[in-house]
């Protein structure tokens, strides 16, 4: 059978943003690992509290709007954007490593826009989703999902919150993620800000958290 090209689209989509696709993003944290030892994230509720703030006005709205202009702006200066506003050496690491392993993978269904040595994670994927002509609020929308997605593993895995109440979690985001793409679709470079200095301190201590499950 013969897939059309929006079908073609959205099965690519589909494949880049499943937690299956080999970028390693599950061994990462965004510093969670650290909010969960030191207390600040001890249940669902918290849980929920703590990823809404990374959506809403942390690093997730930031990413979010550097992966919408994606589709206008030059990738290039994006990633260099990107980097910069990376708020600690765990937040470099875990960009640019996912970032790479993305590109790499990604390039066996297209090859990459940006050929530069290290690439922030959301340039890489926004970069690879404008290249195919993936529609910009399906592929944010699968973005901030995966977000939210990853972090939500992380604290069933670590507080633990439990596979159920994971679910109820990302079932409660959905609003936020929804409000967010919308937001972040139409944002300029002007947007960029994030006030969540609490999970930014978070990823800075657990670089010297003493027994780690996870690289940042």
């Amino acid at each position: 059978m013969r897939t059309n090209t929006e079908a073609a689209q959205l099965l690519l989509l589909l494949t880049w943003m499943s937690p299956a696709f080999p970028t390693g993003a599950f061994v990462y944290s965004h510093g969670l690992e650290w909010a969960v030892e030191s207390d600040a994230v001890t249940n669902s509720a918290e849980l929920k509290g703590w990823i809404a703030d990374l959506l809403t006005r942390g690093s997730g709205w930031n990413d979010a709007v550097l992966f919408a202009r994606c589709w206008q702006d030059d990738a290039g200066a994006l990633n260099e954007l990107a980097l910069a506003l990376a708020t600690s050496r765990e937040r470099h690491l875990e960009t640019t490593q996912i970032g790479r392993a993305f590109r790499i993978a990604a390039g066996i269904f297209s090859p990459p826009a940006l050929d530069d040595e290290e690439i922030a994670y959301p340039i890489a994927a926004g970069t690879a989703c404008a290249t195919m002509g993936i529609d910009k609020d399906h592929a944010l929308l699968a973005w901030l999902q995966g977000f939210a997605a990853t972090l939500t593993s992380v604290a069933v895995r670590l507080v633990p919150i439990g596979q159920t109440a994971g679910l109820e979690v990302l079932r409660d985001l959905a609003p936020a993620i929804a409000r967010t793409a919308e937001r972040a679709s139409i944002a300029t470079l002007d947007d960029l800000g994030a006030i969540t200095l609490g999970a930014d301190i978070a990823a800075m201590k657990h670089e010297t958290q003493h027994s780690r499950v996870f690289r940042t």
